[in-house]
């Protein structure tokens, strides 16, 4: 019995290849959205730690310096936001480059499944064939 062979498994394994590529830089996209996102979470909690300092303060210099950190908080919440969207694009991106790379990968594991099969069969009729020709010469 031959064993089987795959003719496109070099290419096959070049999908797979590419597909565990597309998931690392999908991986990085993900973690950077997430980096930023946190940043944003950051800004938030310091700002609204600063709003009941500020609050509670009657130092006018006090109240001036917290009115340019506010300030200063929200421009740096304008730049994360910024880069939250071209970070969340080019996850979409990277998303789209891991669906494309999983669809042709899973295109040549059907193949090979289907051609597979097809060889089990043609193994099974041929030994079934090679089983009845020795019971047939031991008859004879």
């Amino acid at each position: 019995m031959k064993r089987f062979d795959f003719s496109l498994q070099k290419v096959l394994d070049l999908r797979e290849f590419e597909k565990k590529q597309a998931e690392a830089e999908l991986g990085k996209a993900v973690a950077e959205e997430t980096k930023i996102q946190n940043t944003l979470d950051m800004i938030a909690e310091a700002h609204a730690s600063n709003v009941r300092a500020a609050d509670s303060s009657k130092d006018l210099a006090g109240m001036l310096a917290a009115q340019n950190y506010f300030r200063l908080l929200s421009q740096q919440k304008e730049e994360a936001l910024v880069s939250l969207a071209q970070a969340q694009v080019i996850t979409e991106e990277k998303r789209e480059k891991m669906r494309e790379a999983m669809k042709n990968c899973k295109v040549l594991e059907n193949l090979r499944e289907k051609r597979m099969s097809d060889w089990k069969k043609e193994n099974f009729k041929a030994e079934e064939n090679e089983i009845d020709d020795i019971v047939t010469s031991k008859w004879n």
